[in-house]
């Protein structure tokens, strides 16, 4: 393929609910941004921010712009209670023009109450342009849920939710067959037009057994621009503590509260908490609250012994990504994506939270990744989970979709 210089500058589209928060933010932001470097011309359209207002990151960028409103948001969660889909389409103009005027189009999440997804997909479907879909979670192939965890109800059509229905993202009927079926159905119908992006290879799996009819690529998340620089200013020193991190603490699945009080009452054991809330008041354990800085974030990453990763929920968790490249050992529990992304740099997970426990107090977590270094393992993460190989191998995908018709001459 030519370089980039050989093509004119392709214009993005890309929606998703946060501009810059959570996981699938911080990925379609900073992409935005390295494409912007790259000479593209990008533009994100996201859904809201917290307490359903502007995020204040994004303030005063012009190719980033909030769709949802409050009325909006309340009325699409109100019908995702009862029916279990949202009914309308927030600022549809402009999603529609902003459809026009792009070359590629690139979806990230497009759940959360702020569009009707057979509505998007419609009018994706009219405008021929090519779609790429990056898959963050499993809400693609279920009729409700963006995580399984256990549950294996999608392999087969959904309606199996029961009391799970009351969870993210809930409804009061388990309507997630008939929503599933409805959801697929919208997704072929741009079966021509379309890339389905996968961060992790586990996760391209599930997505290849449920659409064999469907073009499904992996590219692995990445860092983002200012963790990269905030970690090529660090210099090695001696490490101390371990650190449990979650978007919210008190989340189910995301935290295991027994080991965090074990460990947390070892002498000699210094515990941090990164996250929203904090259950563990009572403990000696030190609450470090929502960690919004990126050059903080890599700094608490980069003087700790080890990170405990208890969930098994996520499927190619940033956590996991930032803690090893800053040389951070990761102990987590057995999972496709932790087994994937730590084998990627040598490592394996703990079997029990008792092994966890036993590894912390003897301090081997070097042994869980063959004994390398602190610095040896961050050198290795930061190969595998590059930004500038992430947005290369994006700018491919565009590429591939476009049939390389904007070649220069």
């Amino acid at each position: 393929m030519a370089s980039d210089s050989a093509y004119e500058p392709l214009r993005v589209l890309a929606l998703n609910i946060r501009a810059t928060q959570g996981g699938a933010g911080r990925m379609a932001y900073d992409l935005h941004h390295r494409l912007r470097a790259a000479g593209q011309e990008p533009r994100l359209l996201y859904g809201y921010g917290s307490g359903i207002a502007p995020d204040p990151q994004v303030a005063g960028e012009p190719d980033v712009a909030m769709l949802g409103s409050r009325a909006t948001v309340l009325a699409n969660h109100a019908a995702h209670l009862l029916l279990g889909h949202e009914v309308r389409t927030a600022r549809s103009a402009t999603v529609r023009a902003a459809i026009a005027a792009a070359d590629v189009v690139h979806l990230h999440a497009v759940h959360h109450w702020y569009l009707a997804w057979p509505h998007l997909a419609r009018m994706l479907r009219e405008s021929g342009k090519p779609v790429v879909i990056t898959a963050h979670d499993w809400w693609w192939l279920t009729g409700r849920c963006g995580f399984v965890r256990d549950c294996t109800g999608w392999q087969r059509a959904c309606g199996e939710c029961g009391t799970r229905r009351f969870e993210d993202l809930p409804a009061l009927l388990d309507r997630s067959r008939v929503v599933r079926e409805r959801r697929h159905s919208a997704l072929r119908s741009l079966r021509d037009q379309l890339t389905i992006v996968c961060p992790s290879r586990h996760l391209a799996r599930d997505h290849q057994r449920m659409f064999p009819d469907l073009d499904i690529v992996c590219i692995p998340n990445a860092l983002d621009r200012e963790f990269e620089a905030a970690l090529a200013e660090h210099r090695e020193e001696p490490r101390h503590g371990h650190l449990f991190c979650a978007s919210d603490l008190a989340t189910p699945g995301k935290i295991d509260p027994v080991l965090v009080r074990a460990l947390a009452a070892e002498p000699g054991v210094a515990i941090g908490l990164i996250g929203r809330g904090n259950p563990f008041g009572d403990t000696p354990a030190v609450h470090h609250g929502e960690v919004r800085c990126r050059a903080t974030l890599a700094g608490l990453y980069a003087q700790a012994r080890g990170l405990l990763f208890p969930s098994r929920m996520d499927n190619a968790p940033l956590t996991i990504i930032e803690a090893l490249s800053a040389g951070c050992y990761v102990l987590a529990y057995p999972s496709a994506a932790a087994q994937e992304m730590l084998a990627l740099v040598g490592g394996r997970c703990v079997a029990t939270a008792a092994e966890a426990l036993a590894v912390v107090r003897a301090g081997r977590e070097a042994a869980l990744y063959g004994g390398i270094s602190h610095a040896e393992l961050a050198s290795r993460a930061r190969r595998v989970w590059s930004g500038g190989a992430m947005t290369q191998a994006y700018l491919r995908v565009y590429r591939d979709a476009l049939g390389d018709s904007r070649a220069a001459a």
